[in-house]
């Protein structure tokens, strides 16, 4: 006779058996992190930021956001953008006004994620462009997103709608940095600060730390480090790197303190071929992560100007503006004017459904097709008279 095994009690022993071995692995982890964590200190590769006090800036942000809901076998979407003008004067907070876009209609299945996914950088971007025709532009423009695109946005296949809203997209992003490239730092000292902030590729900094950083491929991808910090580092790692059996994220959530950040690195050179290339390979791609306070994710930055004028001087007093105006408000906290304009997505779904109600109800009505014809009926009226 089979006996009886349930899937509790199977969990119960599985629990006893395997509990010793998880927190062994973890304190051996625990053990290497309190190694190595100095090490990347001690190379410049983790840096405190001083955060300006009191802040006086003009910070923009921008957000964007979509909602997909099923409707008669297929899809309706709806995007929405937000910008909010923050100005700073001495702690002061103040809304110096807003813009938006939005776009709903109806969608297939296919590749639908990546599409909307643009959909939403091009609509960042055109406000990003409606901000630096302000009469008084902001200092700090912030992006909720990347600023170019990694080769997974790319059409797999040929999909003609996702293929034309790519290179839209693409053509899009090169139309800003070739129109206000003059306008935006480093290219102009006193330019406008454009800068993504993201959660993704939290690995980046650690993945760096185990190529050969003796080679000038290796150390290539480091900004602002001296060859010999770079060195003594891959030396005292040792060719058995503590951080590949420690796990890349939980190495940078462990070995990142609050107000600090990571030495920036150059994104296009882990990364090969982000789009679009040509002012990838213009512009350079740069980032660095930074985490604001206690109990904070990690963010990712990035910035387009490679090494033309990204010193730490100028990216320490960007990670410091962003931690200043970040309001602490758990893992998910993110500077102010991104949180404000993340606020108003709230109406993205109802707004949806109401829209997807509309649709049916006029669909069942046929309304629409009523007015058509009797539109069609006037038109012959009108050729007989």
């Amino acid at each position: 006779m089979s006996r009886s095994h349930s899937l509790a009690q199977d969990l119960a022993v599985q629990t006893q058996v395997n509990l010793p071995g998880t927190v062994g692995r973890l304190l051996k982890q625990i053990r290497d992190l309190e190694v190595v964590a100095p090490l990347f200190l001690d190379a410049g590769l983790i840096r405190s930021v001083q955060r300006p006090n009191p802040l006086d800036a003009r910070i923009s942000g921008v957000s964007t956001m979509y909602r997909v809901i099923r409707a008669l076998g297929g899809y309706l979407y709806i995007c929405g953008a937000v910008r909010v003008d923050n100005s700073v004067e001495h702690n002061a907070l103040a809304t110096q006004g807003e813009d938006s876009l939005s776009v709903i209609d109806d969608i297939d299945f296919a590749e639908q994620s990546k599409r909307l996914q643009l959909v939403e950088i091009g609509q960042a971007y055109e406000l990003a462009e409606r901000a630096l025709g302000l009469e008084y532009p902001p200092e700090f423009l912030l992006i909720d997103g990347p600023l170019v695109l990694n080769r997974s946005m790319v059409p797999l296949r040929e999909n003609r709608s996702h293929k034309e809203v790519f290179d839209g997209t693409c053509e899009r992003i090169k139309r800003f940095w070739r129109n206000y490239r003059d306008r935006l730092y480093p290219w102009s000292p006193d330019g406008t600060v454009v800068a993504g902030i993201a959660t993704e590729r939290l690995g980046a900094i650690a993945a760096i730390s185990q190529q050969d950083l003796r080679t000038a491929e290796g150390r290539s991808q480091v900004l602002n480090i001296s060859r010999t910090a770079l060195a003594d580092l891959n030396d005292r790692l040792g060719k058995e790197n503590a951080i590949a059996t420690i796990g890349e994220k939980r190495f940078v959530e462990a070995v990142l303190g609050q107000h600090s950040r990571t030495a920036a690195f150059h994104m296009n050179a882990q990364t090969p071929r982000m789009e679009p290339f040509d002012i990838v390979d213009e512009c350079g791609v740069v980032g660095f992560h930074f985490r604001a306070g206690p109990g904070t994710e990690p963010r990712l930055v990035e910035i387009l100007g490679g090494d033309a004028g990204w010193n730490d001087k100028s990216l320490d007093r960007l990670a410091g503006v962003l931690m200043a105006a970040t309001v602490l408000r758990g893992r998910h906290s993110l500077p102010l004017p991104i949180q404000l304009a993340k606020k108003q997505h709230q109406a993205l779904g109802p707004f949806l459904q109401q829209y997807k109600n509309g649709v049916l109800r006029e669909l069942k009505e046929r309304n629409i097709e009523d007015s058509w014809l009797s539109d069609l009926d006037v038109d012959s009226d009108m050729q007989e008279s």
